[in-house]
């Protein structure tokens, strides 16, 4: 059924209990014996109103929820019933305007909607209750009886002659199979009510925490309407089958009680989730009141005071922008006081929500985001604690919490989502257990608002952390490239201070020597003093190549990596160290690989008290140099990572080994 027509019916049902009051009033006193014990008025005109507004409420929120329909269908035929029921009297036997037909077929009409069908529906809502299916499979017997018996009522009364039915003497002549029927159905339909009454029982001992105040009001509507049904059926046999105020008030009191315990049910604790569409309904109550009340003081004032004569378009259209303008400033206080009708003290969450979208643009930050999430899920589900986890990726959870958390087994977590990357999560403690539906969607509503929050607050961060990781890598080649020029300097001082005191004196006195040869070669005298010019000559260049050897021997160019390598190890006593892989075995590579390689080989043997063995290989575009030994205590690498790092290589260090990796994917030469 759709939510339009549900609300149709409630105002024919409206309609109805105030045609049947007027109806009434015609014939006898609204008070009388006659009106409340036999006619019910006006507990159970109340009652029919309020199951057919009730209905409508759950039909729109579930536009196929049993509930709803039973309780429709209570209100819209049991106010056609006291209508039908009131004229048929009228005319019968006040002469009330209309014929003895008519009026037969009003009357028939009326048993046929009558009490029978309304307690049949009751005894389903109560099997029903609170989530629309039976308690067990085994249920459906106690469900299908009722619908029997309600059928056995209903053939009871078409089965009868409507033209000339009476209502007034329906109980005394009614005839043998009419009467058959119609016992047997109310017989069966009183076994369904026992039985509902039975199954809430049952239900109230199987629920917990909220479920259970919700089941705990229906079970005492049902206890209320059994013992004023078990009423009527003592006191009417013990004084002759009459309806008196002793019979039939506590059963229509009863009645009236089950629409309002089932409407707190509803209401209060939240049961088939309606309050959205009772908030929707306050709030356009409210604002057409308001506007309507605007309106017409606005045009009955102003117009009182222009005259008749000043135009009433124009006065209208004022009016009316007036009153829009008016209300636009209390446009939150409407709704929040139509959340406060709707949902009550305990919780207004959609007040929360509306709060929330205001804080959150308010909130870019993740110290100031996440506290407003937290306190905006706790108050909107009146949970006990809440937390809000943002989880962005290569960067630690960031949390808040509010109120006090419970256990994590108690926790209920609602992922928040951009996309379909999980960005973090709500989580909430709520006192009463699990999460009812209506909850879980606000989470989920809350949830959709903060993800572009999270997302921001997240890429924020991503960049800082990567900002910083920028930092310090600058800080570390700015520490790296001050090592590398100092060593540099170290070593331009060092051969400085070794060429003044090994080359230079060799040298100094070659200019005189040169002089003194030239002198001796002219006088025709012997050539000693130019053997001795040669041999200083030579002693000096000696003692330079010594000094350069072993930073950038001429054998490295000329001959290549692997022959450098071997004569610098023999100079030092390891001439057997070195194991040269056949892959880099007769192979060059390009001048800066070369002399890497090199400097950073001659500057970590320096570091070992005892080099055992020296292994070059060629793996994955890799020059690998693999030493193995016993390292100094005191070994200082930083030199050589530092080299190995200026062209983009990498050291790794080992108990007893020291591994140097060169990239050697730049152009190789291939010696012919």
């Amino acid at each position: 059924m759709t939510a339009r027509l549900a609300w149709v019916l409630t105002g024919l049902t409206f309609v109805a209990v105030v045609a049947d009051v007027w109806v009434t009033a015609q014939y006898r006193g609204l008070f009388s014996e006659d009106a409340v014990a036999v006619h019910g008025f006006p507990f159970v005109d109340l009652a029919v109103l309020g199951a057919a507004v009730l209905g409508a409420l759950i039909l729109a929120q579930d536009r196929r929820h049993p509930i709803g329909l039973l309780l429709l269908l209570i209100g819209f035929t049991g106010a056609v019933s006291l209508l039908t029921e009131a004229y048929s009297i009228w005319v019968v036997e006040e002469s009330g305007p209309g014929s003895r037909g008519f009026a037969g077929w009003s009357g028939w009409l009326s048993t046929l909607l009558g009490g029978q069908l309304s307690i049949a529906a009751i005894a389903l809502i109560f099997l029903l209750a609170p989530n629309g299916r039976p308690l067990s499979p085994r249920w459906r017997y106690a469900v299908a009886t009722t619908l029997l018996g309600a059928i056995l009522c209903a053939a009871g009364v078409l089965v009868q002659d409507p033209a000339t039915y009476d209502i007034s003497a329906a109980t005394v002549h009614i005839g043998l199979l009419p009467g058959i029927l119609v016992s047997g159905g109310f017989l069966l339909i009183s076994a369904g009510l026992l039985a509902s009454v039975v199954s809430m029982v049952l239900r109230l001992r199987r629920s917990r925490g909220e479920e259970r105040q919700q089941v705990r009001l229906v079970a005492l509507a049902a206890a209320l309407v059994a013992a004023g049904l078990l009423n009527l059926f003592v006191v009417q046999a013990v004084n002759g089958g009459e309806q008196t105020w002793a019979a039939s008030l506590p059963l229509y009191v009863a009645y009236v009680l089950l629409i309002a315990l089932f409407g707190i049910a509803v209401l209060r604790y939240r049961l088939y989730d309606v309050e959205v569409i009772l908030n929707r309904t306050l709030v356009l109550a409210l604002g057409t009141a308001f506007a309507a009340i605007g309106y017409t003081t606005l045009v009955v004032v102003v117009g009182a005071r222009v005259g008749p004569d000043s135009g009433g378009v124009w006065l209208s259209l004022l009016a009316t922008a007036l009153v829009a303008v008016a209300f636009q400033p209390l446009r939150r206080q409407v709704i929040k006081l139509a959340n406060r009708l709707a949902y009550g003290s305990r919780a207004q969450p959609y007040e929360a929500l509306f709060d929330f979208s205001h804080r959150i643009a308010d909130a870019p930050a993740a110290d100031t985001l996440l506290p407003a999430v937290a306190g905006a899920a706790g108050r909107a589900v009146s949970a006990q604690g809440a937390a809000a986890v943002l989880q962005a990726s290569d960067l630690p959870a960031l949390s808040a919490v509010w109120g006090t958390p419970g256990e994590e087994a108690d926790a209920h977590d609602v992922p928040v989502r951009h996309g379909r990357e999980q960005l973090g999560s709500i989580r909430v403690w709520l006192s009463g257990g699990a999460p009812r539906t209506s909850d879980v969607r606000l989470l989920e509503a809350l949830a959709d608002q903060t993800a572009v929050a999270f997302r921001n607050v997240g890429l924020q961060a991503q960049l800082a952390a990567r900002v910083a990781d920028l930092d310090r890598t600058t800080e570390e080649l700015a520490r790296s490239r001050a090592r590398i020029i100092e060593a540099d300097d170290v070593a331009r001082r060092t051969m400085e201070g070794a060429i003044s005191r090994d080359v230079l004196p060799h040298l100094s006195t070659v200019p005189a020597g040169i002089v003194r040869a030239r002198e001796a070669n002219a006088a025709g005298l012997d050539r000693t003093g130019l053997d001795d010019l040669v041999l200083t000559t030579n002693t000096a260049l000696e003692a330079l190549r010594d000094l350069t050897r072993g930073l950038f021997p001429t054998q490295l160019s000329r001959s290549g990596l692997e022959p450098a390598l071997r004569s610098h190890l023999a100079r030092s006593g390891l001439s057997g160290a070195l194991h040269v892989d056949a892959t880099v075995t007769g192979r060059r590579f390009v001048h800066a690989v070369e002399a890497a390689v090199y400097s950073c080989l001659v500057g970590a043997a320096r570091e070992f008290d005892q080099l055992s063995a020296v292994d070059l290989s060629l793996a994955e575009h890799e020059l690998v140099v693999r030493l193995r030994g016993k390292r100094h205590e005191d070994a200082d690498l930083q030199a050589i990572l530092d080299r190995a790092e200026a062209v983009g290589g990498a050291m790794s260090i080992g108990p007893d080994e020291l591994v140097i990796r060169i990239p050697a994917d730049a152009e190789e030469l291939v010696q012919g």
